[in-house]
This record gives structure tokens, sequence and C-alpha cells, in this order.
């Protein structure tokens, strides 16, 4: 009927799953395994690398200079932190698609440069400036699939955009015993400096892959480009959509960030600030000390190295079937009650494992930990997406991750003072234990369900 007009949000929904939508999950998802990928490899390489520079002692396996070791585990992170604040403020002025393109690319070539590295301050040179391009992936890359995904499939296969997660945990060991454990070469060069050569490859297939996508509908519609608008959609859909039948939308020529504190946003931004914070805390809490706290549980199995890579392998493959719950859940609960009984349980879960004394108990628990800790993870991303309206979507994103890498960074530090106070376990690993449940409450208490609301 004439005149009849239509959202962004009514076209995708009407539109349904596409083709289209199967490509940008599938390269969305593929450079989302080199965001674990990295989280995880420094972490397993760093003791090669601290021993050419003098910094750390194979032979006891422990730094000698735990400064200099430390900055260079936190450089990425420390970038991301900066990338995704500055990135997410970009995307949501200048358009999602020119830092979707170029965030991966500036990874995958300072990944590569780090097999340059001639002292420990041109390592963490290398790993913080990769890190930049690695805070624009994660803030960029949720909120442009999550503005063109259709509304009903949006919660799920926002889910699976974290289930590439795991993917690069498992790609990361594999990396580790094949370069490191193994030892191979090419050309005579050590293989840590091949092991971040051979890295930056896929990555860059993945950054040319993504100049196929184009930029959000949302945004055009945003900014008054309906004609852009309804070429994509027609593109995603496979439909014609005509430009006169899309809304615009509330214009808003700005989006300060301190918005994002005022008025309705304030409680929002409170929510999703205390959820990741339990996340990023609990997660890199733990698991970048994994490898480390092992045999200090006191089980024999677990004074052997071998039994370290099986631990590894079982938290990773236990995050699978935790993001599949939540893939489930986020749809049939909803967004709320998914991430908020995941966070409880990890916590439940944490304490399970700090406490264990024996092998099939530590076992155990570590997959429980990991099974809900990513899960909660999994629903973060569609429940963070539609907390915020399209001009503070991005913003909100980098806000989030900025919050989240500060807290990543103090986790293990926090952690390992104390596991240096006490010179045991349950402590530490009871705050990661508490501080999930913690977050889980705040939320069962003061968060808003947001299933079924339509993106704005």
């Amino acid at each position: 009927m004439a005149g009849v007009t239509k959202s962004v949000e009514d076209v995708l929904r009407e539109g349904g799953f596409t083709a289209f939508h199967r490509r940008i999950v599938a390269i969305t998802g593929f450079a989302w395994t080199f965001v674990a990928f990295e989280i995880i490899i420094i972490s397993l390489v760093l003791p090669v690398i601290g021993a050419e520079f003098g910094i750390f002692d194979l032979a006891t396996y422990t730094a000698t200079d735990p400064v200099q070791y430390g900055a260079i585990a936190a450089a990425t992170l420390i970038g991301s932190f900066i990338g995704s604040l500055i990135l997410g403020r970009i995307a949501d002025a200048r358009g999602r698609r020119t830092v979707f393109l170029l965030s991966i690319l500036w990874y995958s070539v300072f990944t590569a440069a780090t097999a340059l590295s001639w002292n420990t301050a041109s390592v963490f040179g290398f790993r913080f400036l990769a890190g930049l391009g690695l805070g624009g992936m994660l803030v960029v890359d949720p909120a442009i699939l999550s503005e063109f995904l259709p509304p009903q499939s949006r919660g799920r296969f926002m889910v699976l955009l974290d289930f590439f997660w795991p993917l690069g945990f498992l790609l990361a060991i594999g990396f580790w015993w094949l370069f490191i454990v193994s030892g191979v070469t090419v050309a005579g060069l050590d293989p840590w400096r091949v092991l971040f050569v051979a890295a930056a490859f896929p990555a860059f297939i993945a950054a040319i892959a993504r100049v196929t996508i184009p930029e959000s509908p949302f945004y055009y519609a945003r900014h008054g480009r309906l004609a852009d608008a309804a070429s994509v959609l027609t593109r995603l859909t496979g439909r014609p959509v005509d430009a006169a039948s899309l809304t615009r939308g509330q214009a808003v020529p700005k989006a300060p960030m301190a918005e994002l504190f005022r008025g309705a946003l304030r409680r929002r931004s409170g929510v999703t600030i205390s959820t990741w914070i339990a996340l990023n805390f609990s997660y890199y809490g733990l698991f970048l000390w994994l490898p480390t706290i092992l045999p200090g549980f006191g089980v024999a199995e677990l004074a052997q190295t071998s039994y370290v890579g099986l631990f590894l392998v079982a938290s990773a493959l236990a995050q699978f079937p935790g993001y599949l719950a939540s893939m489930y859940l986020v749809e049939r609960w909803g967004r709320k009650r998914t991430l908020a009984l995941f966070l409880l349980l990890g916590g439940v879960s944490g304490l399970v494992f700090a406490t264990a004394s024996t092998f099939a108990v530590v076992l155990v628990g570590l997959v429980f930990v990991s099974f809900f800790n990513l899960g909660a993870w999994g629903a973060v991303y569609p429940y963070t997406s539609e907390l915020f309206p399209t001009q503070y979507r991005a913003t909100g994103f980098g806000m989030a991750e900025g919050v989240g890498k500060v807290t990543a960074i103090l986790g293990p530090v926090i952690f390992g003072a104390l596991l240096a106070w006490v010179s045991g376990l349950i402590l530490p690993l009871a705050l990661i234990a508490i501080v999930m449940a913690a977050g889980g409450a705040i939320l069962a208490a003061m968060g808003p369900e947001t299933k079924g609301q339509a993106f704005t």
C-alpha cells in the first residue's frame, strides 16, 4: 500500500536469514578465532621469548625480570584497551566498515612484525600495536554483525560468533605444540618467530574476505542515506527494497560518551560495566595463570607436563557445549536470564575448583568453570548489542571492552599478588569465583531483558 514505511529492523525481520548472513557470520567468526588465539598464545610462547632476551629462566621456569615479563604479557591487552575505546568511537561517527576492514589488517601486519623483535622493548611495542587492531575487532565485529542479522535470529548467531573462541584456543595450543614443543622452523629461524609469521597469514586472508561486506544499513539510515541503506538491504534480503519505503529513524548528529551515564542509559551502562568486569576478571585471572597453578593442587598427575596440555585441551573443549547451551537459552529464556544464570553457576563451579584435592574433582571443576564462563561470554555479546541504541552501540561496546580490558590486565596481577601473599591457591581462586557470582547477582537484580526488543 502506498505511503507505508518500514524501519531497517522491519525489513531485516521480513527478509529472514539469508546466504549473505551465512557469509558474514563465517567471516566475522573466522576473524574471532584470532582474538582468542592472540590472548592465549602469548602466555604459551612468552617463556621462550623471555629466555632469549634474558628475562626468563627455562630451567626453573621462573621470570628473572617479573616487571618486564609482566609488561610484555599485558602489552596486547593494553593495546586492545586503547583500540577498543578509540575505534569504537570512530565506528559510530564514521561508519563500521572502515574499522571493520582495517582493524584485522592492522592486526595481521603487526603480528607478523613481532617476528622481527630484537629486544624486550620491541616485543612489547609490536604486541601493543597488534593489540590496537585487536581492540577494533572486539568492538566492531559484534556491532556490525548484530546490525546485519534479522532480529529473530540475532541472539543465537551472536552467540555463534563466540563459538569460534574455543577454536582459537585450540589453534593456539596447536601452534604452541607445533612450533615451540616440536621446534618446527623455516630457514633456521627461531621457531617462535616463524609462529608469529604463520599466525599472521590466515588473519591477512580474513582481511581480504572482509572487502565483500558493506556498511551497516542501520548506520546509513541513521545518517539519512536511505538509498544506500535500501541498496544494502536489497543485497542482504535478496528482495528489492525501495528507499522511499524506509524510515530514517531518530537523527542524532553526535553521540557523546557522557550520555551513556545519563537518563535511561545510566542503569544499562552500570549493568554492562559490572558484567564485563566479572567476565574479564574471572576469565583472564584464571586462564592466564592456569598452566602455572595446576601443580599447586598437590595432585601427583598434575606435576607432569603432559597433563598441562590435557587440561588446556579439556578446558577448551568444554567451551563448545557451553556456547551451544547459551545459543539455545538466549532465545528460549532470554539474554538476561541466561547470562545471569551462567555467571552464578560459574561462581559455584569456581568454588568447587578452588577447593579440589583430587585429580577427578580438579578436572571436573575446571570443565564446569569453562562451560559456564565461556557460555556467559557467548550471551554477553547479544545482550550488550541490544542494550544500546544504534548511535551508541559501538561506543557502548567500546566502553564495555575498555573496562573489560582494564580488568583483564588487573585480574592476573591481583591473582598473582594474592598467590604470592598467601602461598596457596584457595584464596585467589575463591576470589575469581566470588567475582563471577557477584556479577551474575547484580545482573539478575538490575539488568533489563532485551529479548524481542527492536533495534533503534
